[in-house]
């Protein structure tokens, strides 16, 4: 044998070892063979192993194909994409799920720091997306860690608000806490610093305020200034007067537990008020 020809052995044999082996569930054909055909001309990684037309044959197709990773329709009917989560042997695969714009999926999605792509998908996103997720399975096959973005979504689904976790997307990775324990979440630019009920105090995360204060509004959150949004059921006293408060606000400020002050912007005093009014 050729130096040349056992080398291109070789070659192949690493080419398919690092190849990203992919499953597709979409219940519209059209959009099957779309993202085919994005995949194959955009995205030399990936191996398309197999696909399915519905929730179903989806779980089949993943409990016998055994892929890298998914990319997992939504809304199909006969059970959406997260029934298949609920349903294949073991999730030991990333996903990328595909939806055309639906708020409340794509919040929870975010919540757990879950990638997606919206309808009609663009390219610069699939691929952006794809290379992260290669990354990813790389590292994982060098190191068997559990795909803890994935449970804490499917477990979040079935819990009680105050049992439930968020993914912070941090310096050395994704930091999984309980939303009880945010105490509050100041606005740093582009980042916000989480603070916490343990002796751990506070991590900076790479989002803004904004979009912590659209997703945990509905668990007692309140934006009482442009730079805070606090955990309602870690304030210890409203105060009206802030003369003798460490910090200004023209509305007051709350005293949170750890002892911590936060101003009360003008704006938000009547709207604050009003919520104390109800349990929380």
């Amino acid at each position: 044998m050729t130096i040349n020809l056992l080398q291109g052995i070789i070659n192949k044999k690493i080419d398919e070892e690092y190849m990203i082996r992919a499953v597709i569930i979409d219940d519209e054909e059209k959009g099957r063979k779309l993202l085919i055909n994005l995949l194959e001309n955009y995205c030399d990684d990936i191996e398309i192993i197999a696909t399915a037309g519905s929730a179903r044959e989806g779980i089949a197709v993943i409990n016998k194909n055994n892929p890298d990773i998914v990319f997992l329709d939504i809304v199909m009917p006969g059970g959406d994409g997260f029934s298949v989560l609920d349903n294949v042997e073991k999730i030991d695969f990333e996903v990328i799920f595909t939806t055309a714009y639906d708020h409340y999926a794509i919040k929870a999605l975010r919540f757990s720091a879950l990638d997606y792509l919206l309808k009609p998908i663009n390219i610069d996103e699939l691929q952006q997306a794809v290379k992260k997720m290669t990354t990813k399975i790389h590292e994982k096959k060098f190191n068997r860690s559990i795909n803890n973005r994935l449970e804490v979504f499917l477990k979040n689904r079935a819990l009680e608000s105050d049992q439930k976790k968020i993914g912070l997307t941090t310096q050395n990775g994704i930091l999984f806490v309980f939303i009880r324990d945010i105490i509050l979440c100041k606005a740093e630019g582009n980042y916000t610093v989480f603070y916490f009920t343990d002796s751990r105090s506070k991590e900076l995360v790479s989002k803004t305020l904004k979009e912590f204060d659209e997703l945990l509004s509905e668990f007692n959150f309140f934006r009482i200034h442009r730079s805070y949004l606090v955990n309602l059921k870690h304030i210890k006293e409203y105060c009206r007067n802030s003369h003798d408060c460490e910090v200004e606000g023209d509305g007051g400020y709350v005293v949170l537990d750890e002892n911590i002050q936060v101003p009360v912007s003008r704006d938000k005093k009547k709207l604050l008020l009003e919520r104390f009014s109800q349990p929380f």
